[in-house]
């Protein structure tokens, strides 16, 4: 396996960021640990959850919280960042890279885009000056359909914007089409260059509505609409045209950085009407590639979101794979794991059921027959959504591969990893194509880096050099931290076997 990685928020990057600082004594970094924790919560310094930062798992009292961030104990939190740098290879942003998290809103007078890129760019400097691969996500996505967009496009709009969407539909139609195009190319291209260490970016989350559900009274429930087209009509769906993804993508492809991966992210593939539907975009993107050859490859690969429950049995997970293998193999296209948790179950209202300790051989299962299908269909990326169980989306509930405490569960040691090397290589020839590096940003703590700050940081760099060469040594010490794991796990043996007498 080539990445090992996590989801992350900057709030356990700026407590990580506490604990490295050498001029603080141990007391000292426990005690400014413990004050930012209160302000996480705390009026005026907070980040409050609006109608468009939508993560309301994530939320206390109407603050942005990750997980149990805000009660951890210290001790913990240094568990919890030495495994994050000893065992992740990868980080993926909770919120942070999302496109509400970054559009800061639209300046009318300056007929310009804002942007806040202060708490996305935590994360991603940590990650690059830890070694450690960043994978962008999302940038098109039902859940985050902007106010932005559209005061950019009434702005923009050359005509009598009112009297064309009432008069004249066909033209307003192509007209705000290809404004929407103008400001996600745009907003892309701003992306690669705040952000050009990429390896790959989640260009469409979520597109396909959950086909599964047939109770109309469900708020889920796909329209006949959407069932016939295999397509949410979400806001890019209207505003560019049924066959959007395609727009999207071309339009990926164009502005970010040569050499990024796209991928398609979705979750529900556990389910055999979504998975069909699934395959179906797929065909239909690379039927477009083989008709337009000048595009080149719109799509590398797609993302198994793999949220999945203990209702879940071995049988399911591996026909997943044997059917999206099987379209991998004849499209030449990776699958890679994103998002990984396993939660107890769901009630009639689609909450958490409550977790149950004696179901821990239940979750081991899970995850060994992904891990061995992983293996076996070529994964080479594997993401778990959540660092542990105390920094999860889901509150108390045992669905990482880390307990609580920040000790890994047993059987995390069955997934496997291939030689460390690979994260250097991947750095040393994506440092070759890098054109513009964004700047490194001074780590500031709350309350100022928790407001929503409406700015557009400077892509332009001082210290290239400098800064890769510093990205090489950290890239170095950290996958040469890996091999040395590797090697003390090998003499470990067998002695960890929850959940591996599963059949292959």
């Amino acid at each position: 396996m080539e990445k090992i990685g996590g989801s992350i928020s900057f709030q356990l990057i700026d407590i990580f960021n506490i604990i490295e600082d050498k001029t603080l004594s141990e007391e000292q970094k426990k005690k400014k640990i413990e004050e930012y924790q209160k302000l996480l919560t705390q009026e005026g310094k907070g980040i409050l959850i609006d109608k468009e930062r939508k993560n309301g798992q994530c939320k206390k009292n109407g603050f942005f919280v990750f997980g149990d961030i805000d009660v951890m104990s210290y001790e913990d939190l240094v568990k919890t960042k030495e495994y994050v740098d000893r065992e992740l290879s990868s980080f993926t942003c909770e919120v942070e890279m999302k496109m509400t998290g970054i559009l800061g809103g639209y300046n009318r007078k300056e007929h310009k885009i804002d942007y806040r890129f202060n708490l996305a760019d935590k994360v991603y400097d940590y990650a690059m000056s830890h070694g450690k691969a960043m994978r962008g996500h999302t940038l098109v996505w039902h859940n985050h359909e902007p106010q932005v967009l559209d005061e950019y496009i009434q702005d923009r709009y050359d005509g009598d914007f009112e009297s064309d969407r009432e008069n004249n539909p066909d033209e307003f139609f192509n007209k705000r089409k290809e404004l929407t195009k103008s400001f996600l190319a745009e907003y892309m291209r701003t992306m690669g260059e705040q952000y050009p260490n990429c390896y790959c970016w989640d260009v469409l989350n979520e597109i396909v509505p959950q086909m599964e559900i047939t109770d109309s009274n469900n708020k889920d429930c796909p329209s006949e609409e959407e069932r016939k087209d295999g397509l949410r009509h979400s806001k890019w769906f209207k505003y560019l045209g049924e066959d959007y993804y395609i727009e999207v993508l071309k339009l990926a492809r164009e502005n970010l950085p040569e050499g990024t991966k796209l991928f398609y992210n979705e979750f529900g593939e556990q389910h055999p009407e979504k998975r069909e539907a699934m395959i179906k975009v797929i065909e239909n993107i690379k039927q477009y590639e083989k008709e337009h050859p000048e595009c080149g490859i719109l799509l590398d690969g797609i993302g198994l979101q793999s949220h999945y429950n203990l209702t879940m049995t071995p049988k399911q997970i591996k026909q997943i794979y044997k059917d999206l293998g099987k379209m991998s193999k004849k499209y030449g296209i990776e699958i890679q794991v994103t998002e990984m948790d396993v939660v107890p179950g769901r009630d009639k209202f689609g909450r958490p059921l409550e977790y149950d300790p004696k179901d821990t051989s239940k979750h081991a299962v899970i995850w060994n027959t992904v891990f061995k299908c992983a293996k076996k269909y070529g994964v080479n990326a594997f993401t778990g959504w959540g660092i542990s169980d105390s920094l999860s989306w889901f509150p108390n509930i045992d669905c990482t591969m880390v307990n609580k405490n920040g000790e890994e569960k047993n059987f995390r040691g069955n997934l496997i990893k291939n030689k460390s090397n690979t994260i250097l290589d991947y750095f040393s020839k994506t440092a070759n194509k890098i054109k513009k590096i964004g700047k490194k940003k001074d780590a500031k703590m709350l309350p100022e880096d928790s407001q929503v700050i409406r700015e557009k940081s400077s892509t332009k760099s001082n210290s290239r050099n400098a800064f890769l060469e510093g990205l090489r040594v950290s890239t170095k010490e950290s996958a040469l931290n890996i091999e040395k794991k590797e090697e003390e796990s090998k003499q470990i043996g067998q002695d960890k076997k929850d959940g591996q007498s599963i059949d292959d």
